[in-house]
């Protein structure tokens, strides 16, 4: 008996673990004087938000936020060159993102907050961009490393697998000394 209710409660546990997911389309970079990679303001007519901390990976901090001395170093220490370096491929990473998210953009998000040090919300999101999704956008060129916070993806796909994806993105990354993988 302990088991037939066992098996009637687990899949509305799992179905309520599921992340919900919102894709919201048409989406604006606003340039607010904040310079990351990983975390930019958004437009979402007529709200504005901070996307914060991307999925799966992390760009090295930028020349002008050197609060988290840590941080830089492990950020140093993941691509193998020195803290300087890491903190200029922080702003490749910033002018990169920038770039990119300069025309609409689609955010998928399932509203979890994502901690940080600024007094404004931030959430953790995926980016679509025409180009591509921004994430291995930044690790295919070398400007973020594999890291943060990991979900299932919309559609179902296992962060497991994802992870593998991305690693596989990274190690051509690599193999063409592309960002932080370039000779030092």
């Amino acid at each position: 008996m302990r088991c037939l209710i066992f098996l009637l409660i687990f899949p509305a546990i799992a179905l309520a673990a599921e992340p919900q997911w919102e894709k919201i389309e048409n989406c604006s970079l606003v340039e607010d004087g904040y310079r990351d990679g990983d975390s930019f303001l958004v437009r979402i007519a007529p709200k504005t938000f901070r996307v914060f901390r991307l999925y799966f990976v992390d760009t090295p901090e930028d020349s002008a936020d050197q609060r988290y001395p840590e941080r830089i170093a492990d950020q140093s220490k993941y691509f193998g060159v020195s803290t300087t370096r890491a903190l200029q491929l922080g702003d490749e990473a910033a002018t990169f993102s920038s770039k990119t998210l300069a025309k609409a953009f689609t955010v998928w998000t399932c509203w979890q907050k994502a901690p940080g040090a600024s007094s404004r919300q931030r959430y953790y999101a995926r980016i679509s961009t025409p180009q591509g999704d921004l994430g291995e956008l930044l690790v295919a060129n070398g400007l973020a490393r594999i890291y943060g916070k990991r979900i299932t993806l919309p559609g179902g796909t296992s962060s497991r697998d994802y992870l593998d994806k991305l690693r596989a993105i990274e190690s051509k990354a690599k193999a063409e000394g592309e960002g932080g993988w370039s000779a030092r």
